[in-house]
């Protein structure tokens, strides 16, 4: 087992507390409440009970890579094939089958939820952190038809706001 995630969030603690022992080093939180960088390298530690576990370095981001969901949620893609429209999105189309099965109690929402944000996810696979941010950036504000369009939604309302 390998622990992951971003710094400060506590994988070295929960290795220290699996060992019944502090062997790992471990820092306070920032006044910020941001993880501090200690892990500096991965190692893998012997747990006395059985087992082993990696502890790794805090990392910016995680994505998904090769997501076959059709294996993971197999329930929703058959669900998916009986919907009206082949592109539906699942959210709020007429005639949606994954949705009258959520009405009818044969799915959970809370599944629902991570089908589409793992789906998410995987749209920018095969992408770099510095092309990440913009397309995630246009996702947030394609509803009011852009980023520029939101600045200036901003910069409206507080003229109105503030009289400037």
């Amino acid at each position: 087992m390998a622990f992951i995630g971003s710094s400060g969030v506590g994988k070295s603690t929960l290795i220290n507390r699996l060992l019944g022992y502090d062997s790992l080093a471990t820092r306070e939180l920032r006044n910020d409440d941001r993880g501090r960088h200690t892990t500096t390298r991965r190692e893998l530690i012997a747990i006395p009970e059985g087992g082993v576990v990696i502890d790794t370095p805090g990392m910016r981001e995680m994505g998904v890579e090769s997501a076959d969901f059709s294996k993971a949620f197999s329930d929703i893609d058959e669900l998916a094939a009986q919907c009206r429209y082949h592109d539906c999105t699942h959210t709020r189309e007429p005639g949606c089958a994954v949705q009258e099965a959520i009405a009818g109690g044969k799915l959970s929402p809370d599944r629902l939820a991570n089908y589409l944000k793992l789906k998410k996810e995987a749209e920018y696979e095969g992408l770099n952190s510095r092309q990440i941010e913009p397309e995630k950036i246009s996702a947030m504000f394609a509803e009011v038809g852009g980023i520029k369009n939101a600045r200036k939604f901003a910069k409206e309302k507080n003229r109105k706001q503030y009289g400037y």
